[in-house]
C-alpha cells in the first residue's frame, strides 16, 4: 500500500487492503474451502485433498475414484450450490484432479 497523509476511514483502508490481488485471491480461496465443506458435507470433504479457485475454475483433488466419478456427474449442481453459498457467481467450471 502506498502511504499518503490524507485521513481515511477504517472501512476504506480495509477495502483497499483486501482488494489487492494476492490478498483477495487468498480470501476467495479460503471462502471456497469453507463453502465446499458446507456443500459437500463431512463425508465427501474427507476425501478431497486439495481445493482451489483459479480464473473462475474450481480445481478439486479427490482421493477416492468412485467419489470423483460421482462429483463429475453433478458438476453443475455443485457449481450452483457453491455460488449460492458465496452469494456471488465466482465458479464457472470444475476440474477434477
Amino acid at each position: 500500500m502506498k502511504r499518503n497523509n490524507e485521513t481515511s476511514s477504517i472501512k476504506e483502508v480495509l477495502n483497499s487492503f483486501f482488494n489487492q490481488k494476492q490478498i483477495n485471491q487468498g480470501v476467495v480461496n479460503s471462502k471456497i474451502g469453507i463453502a465446499w465443506k458446507k456443500t459437500a458435507g463431512n463425508q465427501l470433504s474427507k476425501y478431497t485433498k486439495d481445493i482451489y479457485l483459479k480464473k473462475n475454475t474450481l480445481f478439486i483433488r479427490v482421493s477416492n475414484p468412485m467419489l470423483k466419478e460421482e462429483i463429475s456427474y453433478s458438476k453443475n449442481k455443485i457449481i450452483e450450490l457453491i455460488n449460492c453459498e458465496l452469494k456471488q457467481d465466482i465458479v464457472e467450471k470444475i476440474v477434477l484432479l
